[in-house]
């Protein structure tokens, strides 16, 4: 596989996800890190982002960043973008929360940090819902 450079992150291969998203440089709270484009769908896929309601997108490097229950960024659904939501130090991973973003998962998965089932916001405890919706 030939990893592309996706500037200001990197791909790299790793253990248990195969391949990630990685910051190639120092990268500030806030910062946009990807605009996301592709095909619209009105459905997930195993590899889409929730832009909206009933509106799903195939970014070209979307299917590429990893879960993580203590992410790095999270989706702007509004800007359809990828934003750093702390400092990122080179090399670390970019990560977003996928039950925060994603209302069902297509392809719902245990989580390798934390044990939990991975099935979007449908699948979360009602006070943790409202809490995600209101942010």
């Amino acid at each position: 596989m030939k990893y592309r450079h996706f500037a200001p992150y990197f791909l790299v291969k790793k253990g248990i996800h195969g391949v990630g998203v990685f910051a190639a440089a120092d990268i500030k709270k806030g910062e946009i890190l990807r605009e996301l484009t592709g095909e619209m769908l009105d459905h997930p896929t195993r590899t889409s982002i929730q832009i909206g309601k009933n509106k799903h997108i195939e970014d070209e490097m979307g299917g590429l960043i990893n879960h993580s229950c203590q992410p790095t960024a999270r989706i702007d659904k509004k800007n359809h973008s990828l934003v750093s939501i702390r400092n990122i130090r080179k090399g670390e991973e970019i990560t977003f929360d996928y039950n925060e973003n994603e209302e069902a998962m297509a392809s719902p998965f245990v989580c390798q940090c934390c044990g939990k089932y991975i099935m979007g916001k449908k699948g979360m405890p009602y006070q943790k819902r409202s809490l995600v919706k209101s942010e």
